[in-house]
């Protein structure tokens, strides 16, 4: 990534053509794909991908809808960008480089937007094939973007609603279409195996960036009236705990916003909450994300200018280590879902002798 050009490049391992003493082990990068954002009216405000190290604890989630719950589309490849548009043509060429396979493609015609907006990009890294794309008209940067198994948190200003705002985008599995391709793979697998059991099972295929459908989007966008330096997120041991994203406010407090608020699967309506939404643990959506006084981990102290988080598990599922840096250092412990797995203060602990 090269903020200053304003370009994305992707590099695959090859053999090194320059090597004419053919010695053994000799690589080099070979470039085989590369996105090309317009500098005159476009620039890079913030890039983030999930962490691949975080484990995912379930791969599927409810919809609340009584149907079938869908799978993440878990993307261990996934690049998030995000971009600031001034006021020009508000189409950016997208080109592949001479060694691609696929042909030079671009966003389509070119139209004029007085405004600026901000745009999220979703690449994939080994294909460099644009999945998905969203524009937020009257909205300015800085952009602040976290990204976490199938979610991307971003923050901005909106010139219009003079306010900023946190969007929340949620990528799932087309169904039909992930099901077409398995079976696909799974029949010609089972072909190859000529001598294999009728009976016995193909294990289902590994996530290929290479053959994987288009997801579906899921989004909502709430206003904050907070500015923030940056966005992390808390994890934990096995992934079982509500993700908590955090925010460090250029107010010099860091505050913590639960995935149930940020969850893009929020219902939206006067309707009341389902059985089947209230199993999920969604709220009805609010257009306000508002934060109470149990929402920041740094309490009532100041954090001067404070830059940057680093998060740890403990042994402890429930808890999570903090440790914010700048010129103030920080450390605490965050709970997302409660202290599920300690024993309060005032259990009697003589019942399990």
């Amino acid at each position: 990534v090269d903020i200053e050009k304003d370009v994305l490049r992707g590099f695959a391992v090859a053999k090194n053509p320059n090597n004419n003493n053919k010695k053994v082990g000799v690589y080099g990068l070979e470039e085989i794909w590369t996105v090309t954002f317009p500098r005159d009216f476009e620039k890079i405000s913030d890039i983030a991908a999930p962490d691949s190290d975080s484990p995912v604890h379930s791969a599927v989630s409810g919809m609340g809808d009584g149907r079938a719950p869908r799978r993440k589309y878990l993307n261990p490849n996934l690049i998030a960008v995000a971009t600031v548009r001034s006021g020009s043509p508000s189409g950016a060429k997208w080109m592949k480089s001479p060694s691609s396979s696929s042909s030079s493609t671009s966003s389509g015609p070119h139209s004029r937007d007085s405004s600026s907006s901000v745009v999220l990009y979703l690449i994939d890294a080994v294909s460099g094939k644009i999945i998905h794309r969203i524009s937020q008209k009257n909205a300015h940067g800085p952009v602040h973007l976290v990204a976490s198994e199938n979610m991307i948190v971003a923050h901005y200003f909106n010139t219009k609603a003079n306010s900023f705002e946190v969007t929340c985008v949620e990528l799932y599995e087309d169904a039909m279409k992930v099901a077409k391709i398995e079976a696909a793979m799974m029949a010609a697998n089972h072909g190859e195996e000529g001598g294999a059991d009728e009976g016995a099972t193909a294990d289902i295929p590994e996530f290929s960036s290479l053959t994987a459908p288009i997801p579906t989007i899921l989004q909502r966008t709430f206003l904050f009236k907070h500015s923030v330096n940056f966005l992390g997120v808390a994890g934990t041991r096995m992934g079982i705990t509500s993700k908590l994203v955090l925010a460090g406010l250029t107010s010099h407090q860091l505050a913590g916003l639960s995935k149930h608020m940020l969850d893009a699967r929020r219902p939206t309506g006067e309707a009341p909450l389902t059985k089947e939404q209230q199993a999920e643990g969604l709220l009805p959506y609010h257009p306000v994300l508002k934060l109470d006084g149990k929402s920041f981990p740094s309490y009532n102290l100041t954090l001067c200018r404070v830059r940057g988080l680093a998060s740890a598990h403990s042994f402890l599922e429930s808890t999570s280590l903090v440790f914010a840096y700048g010129v103030d250092i920080f450390f605490t412990r965050v709970t997302a879902s409660g202290t599920f797995d300690l024993l309060s203060y005032d259990t009697i602990k003589k019942g399990f002798l």
